[in-house]
């Protein structure tokens, strides 16, 4: 084979002419072929010509040196091909370059000759045919790849069945690729296990409630009792024992022990009681966070968590949480509730032996708790010391033969809501819902709370009501008390009753009772609001009809023309009964709601017996109403809670005053002056012997039949509420109080009174004495005839006295309440004192200018008609003085009582009466200087 690099020979005849010399003629169409080829690939230059010439020579020569032009051109089209390739792709890639070869060899003859020849195209064919014999070889020599070969499955060489047994090979990579996936898989876990919010139970805190000193435990709130304490709050004791006894490893593994898990797994695929191998930390996880679990799935979860808290929190923490969490009987969670429960002090002052028997008692606390079990007790504890000795090192061999195995207090746990204080504790529950805190909150935030009672003030509420005891108090009385402080609202002391427990209602904020005369206070203040000075005067005597409504004074006492204070003082009820008539006692209604009497308060109404007492207040309720009075007409809503600090000691809540003034300053002072005179010597005076020159405001209640009784009074510092009564025994309704104490009526001013004495008496001790702001003329004061600071007429005395006092009935008591008068007024027919006269009955230097003051004749003939019974002038009673006109015709016929004077010209007297209106002009005081003396 001639060289196709060198210069071709010159050929002899006339091949370029197209001459006879076939061969050459065939040697240049197949250069010409191989020109054609270079032309299409020119990669493939260097050799064509060789492969040209040599097929152009193999077409003379016969068939075998065309397979030699077949390899020839494949070995060409080969070294134009990618590198890289297989062995299979090689040889087709050879096979198909050789029938293209011969294909184009046939072609380019075929056209430099412009003839087809039968010898020529058998060539071709055969040079064709030999190409195609090459690619069929190729296919069936072609070896399987990817994932088969990999695995020879179905395996290579093996016939029939033997071809579908798995392969050495293909177990191994089923073995490599479960340890694959389970790598994965566990790091796919652990990146996408996250640390939860720990459990609210895990860190639920006992919520502890404290009086006003913010150090005396008064109760708690608890789902768990559970204190929390902080990492350095814990003696290393506690965590050298828990250390020795759960996890001797502890401060070297990683939250987890390979070696506890085997253990357990063995014991488990043994039939045994299925274990966790648990390390502390993995103990602190499940209480902490997921819960107690003995499936594998949750030991797994509860593994991988370990790990991550070990990586996250140091070990003091992680130790100083578990501490905190665990369970150690006796309902105490934590170190700090389980040192109390067991020893009844703080865990820091827990010593060796103490703190062994906690720890020991970790695992089964029911089971070794001392008091159930001591000697099973004993071995754990013996335990535990021994690993602090063997395991650890805590204790040392001498240290240990010291201990001794401690006493525990009686397990006992306690009902914080037994006893007085639980009814405190729910009032301090309801009041922090009120301001949004949920139950869950209060049971399970830990909080401190600090309350406004005074440990020193309910103590000595309490045991003024259990001393009732030795006077012979009945088991069916009931009482409730509240103190409030005026300035601010708050409730410093309550009695609710003896036991919460045994009764769950409170007789200071629940029990209701119809409020008797207390209720005067009301109209009172309804009255000098509307301008009645405490010297306006009003007809006292009984009875006395307003319409269809007849009202008695107790005992059927008649007082005759009396002032609003001496009625106040007195508690006369026909002379309050013709105020309320006179102003309307829709007014009495109002002032009773703006000083704190809530308006659905059942009984309360715009009839003209509110005045009286229809109504049923809670004691508080009229604890709250008077402190606005002694707060000189500024309400403070009254509260227990004074705050609440978080576990870590921020503020959670702070109570705002809420504080309002509804009462002008001056009614709020001239009221309180009306009130000193019931404890001082009206109804309530026994007060005053006990308050040792305590100036005293208050006003006595008694309802119908003696079915309740009131006393409400209050120093400038203190208010306090005393209500008393009597359920039937079923509880539907109420019962005549029982007398008690040798006392024959129990009226307000008797018990009622007598149990505010104690109270006030010992919680004032060593307190300085204030006094109350003496009387000041109000704004709207009326200055004609009928106010208090109107001057005396100069008319001379009528001459017929009117009687003051009317000869008693044997009509059955009214069904009003009433109160019953001091035995100094019964006796004294009622007389003002001196000092009231002297006093309270004084005009101002400016109205002594327009009028003189009566003679010192006609005001002891109004003394002394007092008492007596004069059947002549009982058909007219005189109702007011120089200081009011009132003209009452107190006959069978009308029954009015002539309520109005000229600073009111409508002389209304009142929703629901029959009385007259007088008409005395529009503050003409000559007309009404003149219809006095009528």
């Amino acid at each position: 084979m001639s060289d196709s690099r060198g210069p071709s020979r010159p050929s002899s005849g006339s091949g370029r002419d197209g001459g006879s010399g076939t061969g050459r003629s065939r040697g240049a169409g197949a250069g010409d072929g191989a020109s054609s080829a270079r032309k299409q690939f020119p990669g493939s230059q260097g050799r064509s010509r060789t492969s040209g010439a040599g097929a152009g020579k193999s077409t003379g020569k016969g068939s075998g040196r065309s397979a030699g032009a077949s390899s020839a051109a494949g070995r060409s089209a080969n070294e134009g091909s990618p590198k890289g390739t297989s062995r299979t792709a090689r040889r087709a890639g050879t096979a198909g370059a050789g029938a293209a070869g011969a294909s184009g060899a046939a072609r380019s003859g075929a056209a430099r000759n412009g003839t087809t020849k039968n010898g020529t195209a058998k060539r071709s064919t055969s040079a064709a045919a030999g190409s195609g014999r090459g690619a069929k070889g190729g296919r069936g020599a072609a070896k399987r790849t990817g994932l088969a070969a990999a695995l020879n499955y179905p395996r290579a060489g093996k016939k029939g069945p033997l071809r579908w047994i798995p392969s050495l090979r293909m177990f191994g990579g089923a073995i490599a690729l479960i340890v694959l996936l389970g790598l994965g898989g566990a790091v796919w876990l652990y990146n996408s296990t996250d640390v939860p919010q720990a459990d609210d139970v895990a860190v639920a805190q006992t919520t502890r409630v404290y009086f006003s000193d913010g150090k005396t435990e008064m109760g708690q709130f608890s789902e768990v009792n559970r204190t929390i304490l902080p990492n350095d709050d814990i003696p290393q004791t506690v965590k050298d024992a828990v250390v020795a006894s759960e996890d001797s490893t502890f401060y070297e593994n990683r939250g987890v022990s390979p070696k506890g898990i085997v253990r357990a797994l063995w014991n488990n695929l043994r039939g045994g009681a299925r274990q966790g191998g648990s390390t502390i930390t993995q103990q602190y996880v499940e209480r902490y966070y997921t819960g107690t679990t003995t499936s594998y799935t949750g030991k797994v979860k509860e593994m991988i968590m370990a790990l991550k808290a070990d990586q996250e929190l140091s070990k003091d923490e992680i130790l100083s949480r578990y501490l905190n969490t665990i369970y150690f009987g006796r309902g105490a969670y934590g170190i700090q509730a389980a040192s109390e429960a067991y020893f009844g002090k703080d865990a820091k002052d827990l010593d060796e032996s103490e703190a062994a028997l906690l720890v020991a008692v970790i695992p089964a606390p029911s089971a070794y708790d001392p008091a159930n079990d001591k000697e099973a007790s004993a071995k754990k504890w013996d335990r535990v010391i021994t690993r602090e000795v063997n395991q650890t090192g805590a204790l040392t061999e001498a240290q240990a033969d010291k201990l001794e195995f401690p006493k525990t207090t009686k397990n006992k746990q306690q009902n914080y809501l037994e006893g007085t204080n639980g009814y405190l504790l729910m009032m301090v529950r309801s009041e922090l819902e009120r301001q949004g805190f949920t139950e869950e909150e209060i049971n399970t935030g830990g909080y401190k709370i600090v309350s406004t009672v005074s440990k020193k003030d309910q103590d000595i509420t309490v045991d003024t009501i259990d001393g009732l005891k030795d006077e012979g108090r009945p088991d069916a009385n009931r009482v409730g008390t509240m103190s409030i402080d005026p300035d601010s609202g708050a409730i410093t002391a309550m009695y609710g009753g003896p036991d919460f427990v045994k009764q769950s209602i409170n007789d200071a904020t629940q029990s209701r009772m119809q409020a008797g005369s207390i209720f005067k206070s009301f109209a009172l203040i309804a009255g000098l609001e509307n301008g009645y000075g405490l010297n306006s005067t009003w007809d006292g005597n009984s009875p006395r009809t307003f319409g269809s409504w007849t009202v008695n004074n107790f005992g059927h006492t008649s007082y005759g023309p009396i002032t609003l204070r001496q009625a106040t003082t007195n508690s006369v009820n026909t002379a309050y009964a013709g105020l309320n008539v006179a102003m309307g006692p829709e007014k009495t209604r109002k002032a009773a709601v703006q000083l704190g009497i809530p308006e659905k308060t059942p009984g309360l109404n715009d009839d003209a017996s509110n005045v009286l007492g229809s109504a049923s207040p809670t004691v508080r309720e009229m604890a709250e109403a008077y402190a606005t009075i002694a707060a000189k007409g500024v309400h403070h809503e009254s509260y227990i809670v004074d705050s609440v600090s978080n576990p870590d000691g921020s503020d959670e809540y702070e109570h705002k005053d809420s504080s309002k003034r509804v009462l002008d300053e001056k009614v709020a002072i001239n009221a309180t002056v009306a009130l000193q005179g019931p404890p001082s010597t009206g109804s309530a005076r026994s007060v005053a012997g006990v308050m040792g020159g305590r100036p005293v405001a208050g006003k006595t209640g008694t309802s119908e039949s003696f079915k309740s009784a009131w006393f409400v009074g209050f120093t400038p510092q203190m208010v306090t509420a005393v209500g008393m009564f009597q359920p039937s025994e079923d509880g539907k309704s109420e019962e005549q109080l029982t007398p008690f104490g040798g006392v024959s009526s129990m009226t307000g001013g008797a018990w009622p009174a007598t149990i505010w004495g104690r109270i006030m008496s010992q919680t004032l001790e060593g307190e300085p004495i204030e006094q109350f702001d003496g009387e000041v003329v109000l704004d709207n004061q009326k200055t004609s005839a009928g106010n208090a600071t109107k001057a005396p007429t100069t008319q001379a005395p009528q001459t017929k006295a009117p009687t003051t006092t009317q000869a008693p009935t044997t009509e059955k008591p009214t069904e009003e309440p009433s109160e019953e008068p001091s035995d100094e007024e019964s006796s004294k027919s009622e007389k003002p004192t001196e000092e009231e006269s002297s006093k309270s009955e004084k005009p101002t230097e400016e109205e002594s200018s327009k009028s003189e003051k009566p003679t010192d004749k006609e005001s002891d003939k109004d003394d002394s008609d007092k008492g007596k019974d004069d059947s002549k002038d009982s058909d007219k009673d005189k109702g007011g003085d120089s200081d009011k006109s009132t003209d009452d015709s107190d006959d069978s016929k009308d029954s009015g009582d002539k309520g109005g004077d000229s600073g009111n010209s409508k002389g209304d007297s009142g929703k629901g009466s029959g009385d007259k209106k007088t008409d005395s002009g529009s503050g003409d005081s000559k007309k009404a200087t003149k219809d006095d003396g009528e």
